[in-house]
């Protein structure tokens, strides 16, 4: 804990002296005894010493509280009875998680690192330029938060009235997983205060370069950044770095800002080994007071300050050290791969084309792509490459915008080749079965009209680039600039294992009802095998699920809390995509045009009209169900339940042509005699 006296009080930080004293006897941290090899802050209530206060026999006579609510206590009475310039603050200092910067110069060793990789934006793998959170540094938060949950439920520990971060990424993500989701008290939540100030030391090394003031707005909406916070980087210059006087200058002025301008306690500042040990410096305190949240190997100690020889800096490596040890022991990493295999992945750079989430260049794609096939059928009056255009679109999308993206996590891989499958499969049974048949009745009325045709191509455009939406996004550099979550979470499984059933169910269904029509002897007949008999269009549900199983794992990097801002937003939006394909199947080009018309024709052909019938009856039209189970259902749950709509049924009083019936009832009625003449 510290305490600060004003003299001359200003609004205006530049017009106030502040003079920083430390007050000791409170925690194990300050106490010389202590040894820094084997302290625990989590095995020791953050550090807070076991002890009576004078203020006890007052506020807790019968010994009901926990330590920190006395401590608590104890420090409202020493503000309330101190001068009228003096205040006692407790600070919780908490230093990132293991960012990409860290393991890099782990990975290349620190004098590589210094010499050559610290210059570099990144490797074509990882980028630590600006370095996110690896996922050891998002476990390592995570447990911080855990720990801070149980602390606020079993000792009413205060939490933080205010919250401060750095700018730079790793403590903006650290900030964010350390304190979110926590119960917080309603008058003082978790909206940090971003700070140019409480940065790293400024080096030369790209790490500590920061991103744009629209980066951060956009990633952390929620977060409210200080006033005259420049758009671009204005104190960072390649080649250049301020010297440790220097950062001690800037600490103490960021320090006194947040001093002159905040009359909260308990405040939270989110920041760097070496930004906080300068700040320790500056406060005359011993390092062992901070109460540090996370820490990294020592490979990631910046040579600049911890060989400084300043005694606060050397025990904060030690603490530092220590810690790392700690973390790795209470925390589960659920990462299987390490930077190793990541730094020999043969990847490209990430490739920026016209928007960072690829929907302006996939769309130019689609439209290209699509008008080259839709020539080619309008000339001559050739049907047979339609679908096949539509399905192999699928794939060149997924294709592109994976290489595009510069990054091959696991779930990007998987996604775009259940997508690429999935198009594959549809362009070459759809290629295959028209071979067969020659031409595509859905075109006759449009072949040679170039408007009615074109709109055709349009609207497969429109299907295709909508429908790719959750890989195109998940791809994207505004997606794969987070960190993601190692592959084999609960949606990824359930993801998997949805799409292995859609696949099944739509590849299955097509070759069964294809073999089915195949036989001259079911010429006519009402398709009743296999998947067939549960559903009357298992192909087009089995297309829906596989649809939304690859929406499922394509949004896990949101869901889990790894992608966050705008780009949070643009994965969930990508459900869309899945709506629209839905959408198209139940009321434009599948279920409308297959049930009711289908139905129409059976009845006024008289083509096998009542085993039809029957069929219908027992059938569910989409959702696969046992047809024993569905046919006593009341109508009412078919419509609802099952999606049966009233626009499906057909109805002979109401939707047949009984001209047409009584013109083949008369034709059957005249066969009939011939035959019995």
């Amino acid at each position: 804990m510290t305490s600060y006296a004003c003299a001359a009080p200003s609004s205006d930080a530049h017009g106030t002296h502040i003079n920083y004293t430390t007050v000791s006897g409170y925690f194990l941290q300050d106490e010389p005894s202590t040894n820094a090899s084997t302290f625990s802050f989590i095995t020791t209530n953050f550090g807070l010493i076991d002890r009576k206060y004078a203020t006890d026999s007052t506020y807790d006579p019968a010994g009901e509280k926990t330590q920190w609510q006395r401590f608590a206590n104890q420090v409202f009475k020493l503000n309330r009875n101190s001068g009228r310039n003096v205040q006692y603050k407790l600070l919780y200092l908490g230093r990132h998680g293991e960012g990409y910067h860290n393991a890099a110069e782990s990975y290349y060793g620190t004098p590589a690192w210094n010499c050559y990789y610290s210059e570099l934006d990144g490797n074509g793998t990882v980028t630590w330029a600006d370095a996110q959170l690896t996922p050891k540094g998002v476990a390592q938060a995570l447990a911080v938060n855990a720990f801070w949950s149980s602390e606020i439920k079993d000792q009413k520990i205060p939490t933080p009235q205010n919250y401060y971060t750095s700018p730079l990424t790793r403590c903006l993500e650290t900030a964010n997983l350390t304190f979110s989701g926590l119960d917080l008290p309603s008058r003082h939540p978790f909206v940090p205060t971003v700070k140019e100030l409480f940065r790293e030391g400024i080096s030369g090394h790209t790490c500590d370069r920061r991103r744009s003031k629209s980066y951060i707005q956009g990633a952390f909406p929620t977060y409210k950044i200080e006033a005259g916070f420049t758009e671009t980087d204005h104190l960072w210059e390649a080649y250049h770095g301020e010297t440790q006087v220097d950062q001690d200058i800037r600490s103490k002025a960021v320090l006194d800002d947040v001093f002159s301008h905040d009359d909260e306690t308990y405040l939270s500042i989110t920041s760097h080994s070496g930004e906080i040990a300068s700040l320790l410096r500056d406060l005359l305190i011993m390092i062992g007071f901070r109460q540090s949240p996370l820490s990294i190997a020592s490979a990631t100690e910046r040579s600049g300050t911890g060989a400084s020889g300043d005694p606060a800096a050397s025990r904060a490596w030690e603490w530092m050290h220590d810690f790392r040890s700690q973390a790795n022991t209470a925390t589960t990493v659920t990462h299987s791969s390490s930077l190793e295999t990541l730094l020999s992945l043969p990847v490209m750079a990430v490739v920026h084309a016209l928007d960072d989430y690829y929907l302006a260049i996939t769309l130019l794609i689609t439209i290209g792509y699509q008008l080259f096939f839709f020539s080619i059928a309008f000339s001559l009056k050739f049907d047979k490459l339609t679908d096949f255009a539509g399905g192999t679109n699928f794939v060149w999308l997924a294709i592109i915008t994976l290489a595009f993206s510069g990054h091959h996590h696991a779930r990007q891989i998987v996604c775009s080749i259940f997508i690429m499958l999935w198009g594959a499969r549809l362009s070459a049974f759809l290629l295959f079965r028209i071979i067969k048949t020659g031409k595509d009745d859905r075109f006759d009325d449009k072949r040679d009209k170039f408007w009615s045709f074109l709109g055709f191509w349009v609207f497969q455009m429109i299907w295709v680039w909508t429908v790719s939406l959750p890989v195109t996004i998940l791809n994207s550099p505004n997606v794969t600039k987070f960190n993601q979550p190692a592959f084999g979470t609960g949606r990824d499984i359930a993801g998997v294992i949805l799409f292995a059933i859609g696949f099944i169910l739509e590849s299955v269904s097509d070759v069964q009802k294809y073999r089915f029509r195949s036989d001259p002897a079911n010429k006519g007949k009402v398709c009743d095998i296999g998947f067939f008999t549960w559903t009357r269009h298992p192909n087009y549900f089995g297309e829906i699920i596989i649809q939304f199983a690859i929406f499922m794992i394509a949004v896990s990097p949101s869901a889990y809390g790894y992608v966050t801002g705008q780009a949070f937003n643009a994965q969930y939006a990508a459900i869309l995509g899945a709506f629209f394909l839905t959408l198209l199947l139940m009321f434009v080009s599948g279920l409308t045009l297959q049930e009711r018309p289908g139905a129409k024709k059976r009845y006024e052909s008289g083509n096998h009209w009542e085993s039809f019938s029957r069929y219908t009856k027992r059938t569910s039209i989409l959702i696969p169900f046992p047809p024993q189970l569905y046919k006593p259902l009341p109508t009412f749950i078919k419509r609802t339940v099952f999606l049966e709509f009233p626009i499906y049924v057909f109805d002979p009083a109401k939707h047949a042509d009984q001209s047409k019936v009584r013109e083949r009832e008369g034709e059957e009625g005249n066969n009939q005699g011939r035959q019995n003449e």
